[in-house]
């Protein structure tokens, strides 16, 4: 993953194994619990999400929201269908 839209900071935190909500929100000063009420999810399912939970579009999209960033950011990087 070679993107110059990702903060160099995410991209590391992703290269050292950190997956990329996590990176994102930590990058941004996010905690779970600020995070979880922004985007409406519980905090338990942020920390599902972020230990690899399989998560569907609408989460996704709903997390990037969030995090101020595009929806889709997350789209590619999930391999679960848009279905969901």
């Amino acid at each position: 993953m070679n993107d110059s839209r990702i903060p160099e900071t995410v991209l590391k935190a992703i290269s050292e194994g950190t997956h990329i909500v996590r990176a994102y929100r930590e990058h941004l000063g996010y905690s779970i619990e600020e995070m979880a009420i922004a985007c409406g999810l519980a905090a338990e399912e942020i920390e599902n999400i972020e230990s690899g939970l399989r998560y569907n579009k609408g989460y996704r999209d709903r997390i990037a929201r969030s995090l101020s960033l595009p929806a889709g950011t997350f789209d590619e990087l999930s391999d679960v269908s848009d279905a969901a």
